[in-house]
Parts: C-alpha cells; structure tokens; sequence
C-alpha cells in the first residue's frame, strides 16, 4: 500500500499575528523567515490539508523569465489540484513534501529541495538567478483558503523548454506584455503576479545584484 503524501504547512493563525493579508505582498523579509521557521512548519496529509482551514499549505510559486517572455502553460488534468484545471498560470511549482527533507537538506524542512525538485521536473530550465519578491495569499477561493505563495523570480537564458510533466499543457514562453493583456484567462495567483510583474521584475534585479 502506497504511503501517503504529507505536504509542508503553517499554522493560519501565525500569519494572523503577523498581519493577514489579502492578494499579493512584497514584505518577504517580514514574513518568510518566520513561517519557515522549523519549529513553525509541520507536515500534514495533503488529502487533511486540503481541508483543514486552520493550516496553510506553503508553495513555492516560480515565475520563469527569459529576457521580456514569460513562461506561460495551461493546467491540464494530470496536475495534483484539480480545482486549477483548464486556467492558464505563470507559476511553476508545487507542495513541499516531506520526501524533499532529508538529512543533507541545508534549508528549513525541505523548502528549497523541493522548489528546486518541481522547477526541475516540470520544465529542466538551467537557472541564471533567483530571488523570492513576493508573497500570495487569496481567500477570496476554495484553493487559495489553505495555500500560501512564495514568488520567485527565475530567470533563464533559453527558452528551449527540455522538461516535461503530466498536468502542464503547451508550455511556451510568451511577451510578458501579451500575459498581462490576457491575464483574465489566469488563474488567481498569476493575475496578482501579472499585475504587478514590473515591480516583481524590479526586486528581482536588486535582490540579485547584491
């Protein structure tokens, strides 16, 4: 009998005291250092987790550029939330689990391993940079109540995409402006990254020139 997946979460209530918000947020330093803090994250049953209100999933949300074109695919059936089906989405990325924190792991409970394991494993880009520039929160949806966003900013030097995973369909990189004309077709968490992405673009050019 299979085991069952256990995903990466925080408790609701430690970004209530924090200052709950709703949409997107560029206060990274105020907020990531304490939500991944060990002893404030814990692994939960994904099946309990996505129903569990009190807890919040935590979710690398990996926003690929390659000079002004931005990764853009629609989420086919195949993909592990089945309430995002047929929108198109900017974010390459998924839950943290517990197979992601090993004894060689050198960040908090597996978050970058399994960051860079999903970037890896849906579309094989080699990095030229990174930086986390924004944080997503939406209430406003069944999805959104039990998930967390991290954004970060990846930026690549060729659009050639080697890598391939059930549940991403037609994967390309488009004109950032043609993204942001269509961004009614995303789903809720690109529309937020997507109005904003000239200043997400701007922190990621400071964060990674220091």
């Amino acid at each position: 009998m299979p085991t069952e997946e256990k995903v990466l979460c925080f408790e609701r209530k430690l970004l209530e005291d924090l200052g709950l918000f709703q949409g997107l947020s560029l206060e990274v330093d105020k907020y990531l250092p304490v939500l991944t803090t060990p002893a404030n994250l814990c692994y939960k049953l994904r099946r309990e987790a996505e129903q569990d209100r009190r807890y919040k999933q935590l979710i690398p949300y990996v926003i690929l550029l390659s000079q002004d074109r931005v990764l853009h695919y629609q989420r086919g059936r195949g993909g592990e939330e089945t309430r995002l089906h047929g929108l198109y989405s900017i974010g390459v990325g998924g839950h943290i689990s517990d197979q992601d924190h090993n004894l060689f792991s050198e960040d908090r409970l597996g978050y970058r391993d399994g960051m860079w394991r999903e970037l890896k494993e849906e579309v094989s880009l080699e990095p030229l940079s990174e930086a986390a520039v924004a944080l997503l929160n939406d209430d406003s949806t069944e999805v959104g109540l039990v998930h967390f966003g991290v954004v970060h900013i990846v930026r690549v030097a060729s659009g050639n995409i080697a890598g391939r995973r059930k549940g991403i369909l037609a994967p390309e990189f488009v004109p950032i402006s043609a993204a942001v004309r269509d961004a009614s077709n995303y789903e809720s968490w690109s529309r937020l990254c997507l109005e904003n992405i000239e200043i997400l673009r701007a922190r990621a050019d400071i964060k990674t020139s220091r």
